[in-house]
Parts: C-alpha cells; sequence; structure tokens
C-alpha cells in the first residue's frame, strides 16, 4: 500500500458516525439558508451546534471539559434565539455570547506559555492588533444607531472578551509550542468573522450571502475548537528552543 492510500485510509478510520451527522446537518443548514426563508434556520442551526457536543463527548468520554459542554449549550440558546429574533433578543444574545467567550478564554488559559518578546513586539502582531480594535469600533458605531442606550454596555463587554478572546489564541499560535494551533487560529478567525458580521447583517444590510457565509464561519470556529482542545495535550509540547523572557 502506497503513503497515500495509508494516509487516506488512517484519515478514513477517523471518521465515524458523528462526523457524518456533524457534517449532514451542517451541509442540510447551508443549503437551507441559500432555498429559504432564515426562520427555516430555527431548529437546523441549533442540531448542528448538538452534533458537535455529541461528537465531542465521543471523543473525550470522561475527560470531557465541563466548561466547553457549558458553552457548547449557551451556542445553541444563541443560534436558536438569532434566527428567533435577533432584535428582540439582543441583548440576551449578547451576553451568552460574551459569556462563551469568556469561557473559551479559560480554557485556552492552560494552553499559554511565555511568550518570545520579539514575537509580541513584532510589527505584523502590532498591525493586527490595531486592525482588530479598529473592525471592532467600526461595528459598534455601525449597531449603535440600531440598539437602545442601556444595550450599549452588553455590546461593549462583547467586544472586549472578544478582544481578550483574540489575544489568547492569537499568543497560542505564535508561540507554536504544538503541532497543530493552526487549528485554533482558524477557529479564532472564523468566529471573529461570524461575531462581526451577524450584527451588519441584522441591523445594517441583510443579505443571504452573509447569512451562509456567517453559518459556515460559525459552525467552523465551533467545529475547530472542540478539535484542538480534544486532539492537544498541554502538556505535549513541540520540542523547540525559543529564549524566553
Amino acid at each position: 500500500m502506497t503513503r497515500k492510500n495509508t494516509n487516506a485510509f488512517l484519515f478514513l478510520k477517523k471518521i465515524n458516525i458523528f462526523d457524518v451527522l456533524f457534517l449532514i446537518s451542517f451541509l442540510t443548514s447551508i443549503i437551507m439558508s441559500f432555498t429559504m426563508e432564515r426562520e427555516k434556520l430555527l431548529y437546523i442551526s441549533p442540531i448542528v451546534v448538538f452534533t458537535i457536543l455529541v461528537k465531542y463527548l465521543s471523543v473525550t468520554k470522561q475527560k470531557a471539559n465541563l466548561l466547553f459542554v457549558i458553552a457548547l449549550f449557551a451556542l445553541i440558546a444563541i443560534n436558536f434565539l438569532t434566527f428567533y429574533s435577533f432584535q428582540k433578543y439582543f441583548v440576551l444574545i449578547t451576553m451568552l455570547t460574551c459569556f462563551y467567550l469568556i469561557i473559551y478564554s479559560l480554557i485556552l488559559k492552560k494552553y499559554l506559555n511565555k511568550s518570545n518578546i520579539k514575537k509580541i513586539l513584532s510589527l505584523s502582531v502590532l498591525i493586527g492588533c490595531i486592525l482588530i480594535v479598529y473592525i471592532q469600533f467600526s461595528i459598534i458605531d455601525l449597531v449603535l444607531s440600531h440598539i437602545t442606550n442601556y444595550s450599549v454596555i452588553y455590546v461593549f463587554l462583547c467586544a472586549s472578551s472578544l478582544f481578550i478572546y483574540v489575544v489568547i489564541f492569537s499568543r497560542i499560535y505564535l508561540n507554536n509550542n504544538y503541532d497543530n494551533t493552526i487549528i485554533i487560529f482558524a477557529s479564532g478567525i472564523a468566529s471573529l468573522f461570524n461575531i462581526g458580521l451577524s450584527p451588519i447583517n441584522e441591523y445594517y444590510f441583510y443579505n443571504k450571502t452573509f447569512t451562509i457565509l456567517i453559518l459556515i464561519c460559525h459552525y467552523l470556529s465551533i467545529y475547530l475548537f472542540m478539535k484542538f482542545i480534544s486532539e492537544t495535550n498541554s502538556k505535549d509540547k513541540k520540542n523547540i528552543e525559543e529564549t524566553y523572557f
């Protein structure tokens, strides 16, 4: 058997019924968002997240992180409320988003190590931070004219939670102490797009293409996060030689 065939066999061996269920629900949700009214996603969207939960429990079994399970239930609630009435339940959705981002950050805390100071102070990192802050305040500025005054504080809390999460997953990626740090980086970027585009799509410019892009980013961000924490051991660092401060 060739090396290529062996790799394909190992990949297929890793796929189980829960991966198939996730893929089916994922594709069904995307197709429905393209062909039907958004109200039809009210139930299928939470099901996609539920399949990720089942997949996670099947992989980790007794070692499942309770915090992540709680975060997934918060995400299921967010999905349901978003398609039921995003504007009516905006505050609750924002609070739940802030809640699961904090949980994500707490889960990733154990993967943080002392960072190389050159990486933290590099020009690309500083530009990235400035860009993220600019995007956040641009989105907040667009949303402020469409929400009530008392909702503003929740928006800023959510933005702060998102920024903290971005800093954490970026540090893990830059440290590169694990073989699959690209997975958590991709998950974080997908979360950034999902959370950033959602209020624009709901308040400023609704478009089915945006809805499809938001859903894809949303599902992938959760699935990839689950894949990272279920397959990466915080104690199994790459054998790298760096000078830390």
